[in-house]
């Protein structure tokens, strides 16, 4: 009988642990919106979008920093038809910056290294 009564309070504990989470998750992506609308690198951003690239770990940029930081140099060279190669360089290390900010914050020091790296 005791297996019985406890199980509900476990399903109450799982579900309150999701719940935090999913909020958690929701407020990183509102708060990323909110920064990178501000700083005009992504004006069509919506915290849905920003939930579904970052989730509620950064995804694969802080990811990289944490296993190839290196490769976050090669991304900031491309060039664009609407920008020079410095132009585009300058908003996708802004845009990055904020999801560091946003989701790994604890790695923005080694971000700032590898954005001192870029030649412009």
């Amino acid at each position: 009988m005791r297996r019985i009564a406890a199980m509900p309070l476990a399903v109450l504990v799982l579900l309150t642990g999701c719940a935090s989470d999913s909020r958690a998750k929701e407020v990183r992506a509102a708060l990323f919106t909110e920064k990178a609308r501000a700083a005009g690198v992504a004006s069509g951003m919506t915290p849905a979008v920003a939930a579904s690239l970052y989730g509620d770990d950064g995804g694969a940029l802080c990811a990289a920093l944490d296993g190839n930081p290196a490769g976050l140099l090669l991304g900031w060279g491309r060039a664009t038809l609407t920008a020079t190669p410095e132009e585009h360089a300058d908003d996708l290390i802004a845009y990055d910056r904020l999801v560091v900010e946003v989701y790994c914050p604890d790695r923005l020091g080694d971000f700032g290294e590898l954005a001192g790296r870029v030649n412009r």
